[in-house]
């Protein structure tokens, strides 16, 4: 064969055998184009949740028993959490604008730096003690989420359902003027003694409720008193039925305080945007 033939042969066979590498070649070169470019791009962050909300409870004699001992510690599984609980008291006596009120039936007080518990025990009554006024206690513990347990004590006074109306409304008001942002209202339970009158104090607590943009949570749905059985007063629950509440209203609570953390959520974010 002559030389020059062969050397024909092998340029007309080069761009044959070169077309694999550099299609190899093209590959290579394609996915360092895909990685370099993927890394150059900024990575998304979650944006931060912020702190968990915090949680005020204020509530009468029903909330100074078991109930409101169940109730909080079922809350401080996930919030922080301050408890305030007098007996006797009604929404009108946690304001400013009105007359102190002093408990000497019962008080609970729960907070980061101390527990206080008066009850009566061993057949005495507990030392008189002052109700707190919402609005220091906003103050104070500058909570996200407001949880009330009052009205019980409305069912057996004489205030008509404007009086009671105009608290309603005071009372949110005040709460709203601090740090509150969300407020849920659990209603009194089911009272054999008291049951002419109770229906009337859920009713003005559900239309200060839609009047207002508060949340209710309905304690008659998951109660019935028995007289012997539930407590022997007709009102007032003994530890074991009292327990027994506080369990079955804790999913509607859960649920609700669940919503409320998410709508927080989305205006913190929509305002830190």
């Amino acid at each position: 064969m002559k030389p020059g033939t062969l050397s024909m042969r092998i340029k007309k066979a080069w761009p044959i055998l070169l077309q694999p590498l550099l299609s190899l070649l093209a590959v290579l070169v394609g996915i360092v184009s895909f990685v370099l470019v993927a890394s150059g791009k900024p990575k998304s962050t979650k944006a931060p949740d912020g702190p968990a909300p915090s949680i005020l409870m204020v509530g009468d004699s029903l909330s100074v028993g078991k109930f409101g001992e169940v109730l909080q510690g079922h809350l401080a599984r996930k919030y922080p959490v301050a408890a305030y609980a007098s007996c006797g008291s009604s929404p009108e006596h946690w304001l400013s604008g009105e007359p102190d009120f002093i408990t000497k039936c019962g008080y609970r007080q729960h907070t980061q730096e101390a527990d206080v518990f008066r009850d009566f025990a061993k057949g005495r009554p507990p030392r008189p003690t002052l109700t707190p006024k919402l609005a220091k206690l906003i103050n104070r513990h500058k909570p996200t989420i407001l949880i009330v347990q009052l009205g019980t004590n409305w069912m057996d006074r004489s205030l008509t359902d404007e009086q009671m109306s105009t608290y309603l409304d005071q009372f949110v008001h005040e709460a709203r003027r601090g740090s509150v942002e969300e407020i849920i209202w659990i209603t009194p339970p089911d009272s054999s003694l008291l049951r002419r009158t109770q229906g009337k104090v859920h009713a003005l607590i559900r239309r200060a409720a839609r009047r207002d943009g508060f949340q209710v949570v309905d304690s008659r749905e998951v109660t019935h008193y028995v007289v012997g059985k539930t407590g022997g007063d007709g009102v007032h629950y003994n530890s074991e039925a009292s327990e027994a509440w506080a369990r079955k209203i804790q999913d509607d609570l859960d649920s609700k305080l669940s919503r409320s953390v998410r709508e927080l959520k989305f205006s913190r974010l929509k305002r830190e945007s």
